[in-house]
């Protein structure tokens, strides 16, 4: 027994695979070891389960949130800090689930509210205000140069001209009508009156350049121009007209100048008169106030036919209303009538004067001015009569 225990042998474990030499490792230091493996494994296996049922998570820095997937591979958001069993993240549910499915408010829709066509209509009349055009209009019958040629006291066409232009522009005239203008005289006029628009000019051959409507090119545009053939002085020569508009206002009107037959001609200027009439009323037919200047070789007659059968008044007053009243004294044989379109607009004059200025100077005419303003009822930006 003594022998077999004093013989016998320390137990030893079996080297490490791959060691050299004939040393070993004690058996408690393997026991440890052993030990510690097992536990490690246990803890990645326990570890591993809780993942598996929580699922992993995944922090959104830029939101504040994670992200958890679970098993099955879904998606959810959660509140970043919450924690579920053993201490893992777990997905927070939403409060959106505790709001109710529908509004505690009832929105009740009534019927949409338009306004009546009349309503309408009334409004866009009213937007159409009737535009305005206040200027100083002037008549003059200018002395041809055929007449004078440097004699009777006169100098030559041109050189009258001139002091007519420089008349009218010192008077600050807008709008006005010649009569026996020359082709000599006219191109004066063009080159002292650069501001001034002519019609017809040259255009309507050489008759038609002995009347002549002119405006300020700055205040007026021409829209429309035309003319109708009549008698004068036992010729066939073209009577013209326009139509003018306002370039501030919009404001239109018609612009006629005439002059009739002289001396003994009274069927021809009773001819003359009647065509003025037609044309006036055809005009105002547009619905568009006219003015008509000339010389008109007559003190009352001409304009008591005129005021009868257009309804015009004269610039230096008079009515055809009732019978003929004509205006104050000196008439003149030369005249500046208006009046309003048939369906609207109006005509009025103020200031009117009789200017000697340039007599037996320039003319053998007084050369009349005076201020009007013209009125468009139910004008529209762009329209054309």
């Amino acid at each position: 027994m003594a022998k077999h225990l004093g013989t016998r042998r320390a137990s030893r474990l079996r080297p490490l695979s791959g060691a050299t030499g004939s040393r070993s490792v004690p058996r408690g230091v393997a026991w440890g070891v052993g030990g510690l493996l097992s536990v490690a494994t246990v803890t990645v296996i326990a570890v591993a389960q809780g993942l598996a049922a929580t699922g992993a998570v995944d922090l959104d820095a830029s939101s504040g949130q994670r992200h958890v997937t679970d098993a099955a591979g879904s998606g959810q958001h959660a509140e970043a800090g919450t924690s579920g069993p053993r201490g893992a993240r777990r997905v927070d549910i939403s409060r959106q689930a505790d709001r109710p499915k529908t509004s505690p408010y009832r929105v009740q829709h009534g019927t949409s509210l338009s306004l009546r066509p009349a309503v309408v209509l009334a409004r866009k009349v009213s937007a159409l205000s009737p535009a305005h055009s206040s200027f100083t209009i002037a008549q003059s019958n200018v002395l041809g140069s055929q007449h004078t040629a440097g004699a009777g006291g006169y100098g030559p066409g041109p050189y009258r001209a001139g002091i007519t232009a420089s008349l009218l522009t010192s008077r600050g005239v807008d709008v006005g009508g010649m009569q026996e203008v020359q082709s000599n005289q006219l191109s004066v006029f063009r080159a002292r009156m650069p501001s001034y628009t002519f019609w017809p000019g040259s255009s309507l051959g050489n008759n038609g350049e002995r009347l002549q409507i002119y405006w300020r090119t700055d205040r007026f545009t021409m829209e429309k121009s035309g003319s109708v053939t009549y008698v004068f002085s036992s010729q066939h020569i073209p009577l013209p007209y326009v139509l003018l508009r306002d370039n501030k206002t919009g404001a239109e009107f018609w612009m006629i100048t005439t002059h009739n037959s002289a001396g003994g001609m009274e069927l021809q200027r009773d001819v003359a008169t009647g065509v003025e009439i037609n044309l006036i009323n055809q005009l105002r037919a547009t619905g568009v106030p006219v003015i008509i200047t000339g010389d008109m070789n007559e003190h009352t007659e001409f304009f008591c036919k005129v005021s009868a059968a257009t309804g015009m008044v004269a610039a230096n007053g008079g009515s055809g209303v009732g019978g003929c009243h004509l205006p104050p004294n000196p008439l003149r044989v030369d005249w500046i009538m208006g009046g309003g379109g048939s369906t609207g607009g109006a005509v009025s004059f103020s200031g009117y004067y009789q200017s000697a200025a340039g007599l037996h100077r320039a003319s053998d005419h007084y050369y009349l001015y005076s201020q009007v303003t013209t009125t468009s009822d139910w004008f529209a930006p762009g329209a054309t009569p």
